[in-house]
């Protein structure tokens, strides 16, 4: 195969995929793993935002292996969980019935099927029986926090429903599917606004409650918050996705969060900024919405929740590829282009993430959800870099796009060559086996089209090639000059 052909067969196949990794072959969900691991150092609280990364970095094992990223989301387990009692510790409360506190049990879910020791499940099922006895409002929708009395936020969804409903499928046959789903369409019909294709950030059941000061006392949308938050609609669009993910494909209401989640992605694609490909603070608005002296901006926690919910769902086939798959890969390009600096020492960050954003309580009626507030506030007018609300989701989202990039169509390979060939790969070696004795030569190369490895046969059946002096990273293989795979060789 001559040089100009491969240049070229190399872009078409592998695509933007080339541009996704590094001069040292790691894509960028490994990057920012590394790098924000280098940062942090070991997690020792439970919260969710340490959940969140930590999530993350189990989704970095899962696709490329790493006894590093297992031990870190590991350790943190086991400085969280006790190992006698399986009481979780440090700022766990339970009566606190914040939702909160149920996010870190996704990441906790991972590691018990890994590691199987019996103090995690004991945690697990704690958290499990705060949903128990979680407070409800009257049409049974869970309280965000016992300190925000018959409050819903967009953000609780995130919180409670994708735990809630993985446990519900692992350990308790399904039976709170329908809650589930109630939590879903009971916030959607509230905060829903057709004509912005948008859902406000939260609502209240009790707007007259002092702790609900902030809600709107008349129609429309009576109880609800006043603006569109953009995290608020991204921890909403990463739920629906994540939720249907795990509810069975044959399971009754499905289609009921099918429906409102192509509903919810439609309004998220029509506010994505034309130039940048991202999402801003208050969505609905552009930079030209000043208060108080300071501009609406590019925020990078939401722009990268909803590329992770896009590229997932058309993973998952929830919604058009056609329509969204171009979405989703523009807004991806926009992360890199507008939040991601470099360091001397080769560390990514992530930039322009608010630092936190809520509403009350009654002792703070600064969170009250103006726009002054989340442009201004004490805290939701921060921006900083690096907060972990902002990069689990963007590990999230790169890893979404690389499995995107991933997905050769059989027809691509189909057009190739009519010969089958059976892959093996344990980190060590790729085997190649066909089934037609047409084996006569092997080359690998890594995303930049450099070769890495070749061997030669004589139309052999069989051919091994060892890899494990390669880093780990997304290669290409080239078999008897025409057929092309993809393939990620893991350290």
């Amino acid at each position: 195969m001559n040089n100009t052909r491969l240049s070229l067969t190399l872009s078409l196949i592998l695509g933007f995929t080339l541009s996704i990794f590094t001069a040292n072959a790691l894509p960028y969900s490994q990057r920012m793993a590394q790098s924000q691991m280098t940062r942090s150092s070991a997690q020792i609280s439970w919260d969710y935002p340490n959940g969140l990364f930590v999530e993350s970095i189990l989704k970095v094992y899962d696709l490329y292996g790493g006894v590093t990223y297992y031990d870190y989301a590991l350790n943190y387990a086991k400085a969280t969980i006790n190992v006698t009692t399986g009481k979780i510790g440090t700022k766990y409360k339970f009566t606190d019935y914040t939702l909160d506190n149920i996010n870190p049990g996704m990441f906790l879910l991972d590691i018990y099927k890994k590691d199987g020791a019996n103090q995690y499940k004991i945690a697990l099922d704690t958290l499990r029986k705060q949903l128990e006895k979680q407070p409800r409002n009257s049409l049974g929708g869970f309280w965000h926090k016992k300190i925000y009395p018959d409050q819903m936020w967009l953000d609780g969804l995130y919180m409670g429903t994708r735990f809630y409903a993985e446990y519900e499928k692992s350990y308790n046959n399904g039976l709170g599917y329908d809650d589930i789903v109630k939590q879903f369409t009971l916030i959607h019909k509230k905060t829903y606004d057709p004509v912005n294709q948008l859902n406000l950030h939260a609502w209240s059941a009790s707007q007259t409650e002092a702790s609900s000061f902030w809600a709107r006392q008349t129609d429309p949308f009576i109880g609800c918050s006043h603006e569109f938050w953009a995290r608020g609609i991204g921890w909403y669009t990463a739920a629906l996705v994540d939720v249907l993910e795990i509810l069975p494909a044959d399971y009754a209401k499905r289609q009921d969060l099918i429906d409102i989640l192509n509903q919810v992605l439609a309004g998220v694609k029509r506010w994505q900024d034309p130039v940048s490909g991202c999402w801003y603070q208050l969505i609905q608005y552009d930079n030209t919405l000043i208060s108080n002296g300071k501009a609406n901006y590019l925020e990078a926690s939401a722009s990268s929740m909803f590329t992770y919910a896009i590229l997932k769902a058309v993973r998952l086939g929830l919604i058009s590829k056609a329509e969204y798959e171009p979405v989703g890969k523009k807004a991806y390009e926009g992360l890199i282009k507008n939040f991601i600096s470099e360091d001397e020492l080769g560390n990514i960050s992530l930039n322009q993430i608010c630092k936190s954003a809520g509403l009350g309580p009654a002792s703070d009626t600064s969170r009250d959800g103006s726009i002054y507030y989340y442009l201004n506030g004490s805290d939701a007018g921060q921006i900083v870099s690096n907060d972990l609300k902002g990069v689990g989701p963007f590990i999230m989202a790169s890893i979404e796009f690389e499995l995107s990039q991933l997905n050769i169509s059989s027809n691509q390979e189909k057009n190739v060559s009519t010969n089958e060939y059976k892959l093996g790969n344990d980190g060590n070696s790729i085997t190649i086996q066909s089934n037609s004795n047409m084996l006569s030569n092997v080359t690998l190369y890594n995303c930049k089209g450099q070769e890495m490895i070749s061997r030669q046969g004589h139309d052999l059946a069989y051919i091994s090639i060892p890899v494990s002096c390669c880093q780990q990273g997304l290669y290409l293989l080239v078999i008897n000059g025409l057929v092309m795979k993809k393939v990620i060789i893991r350290s």
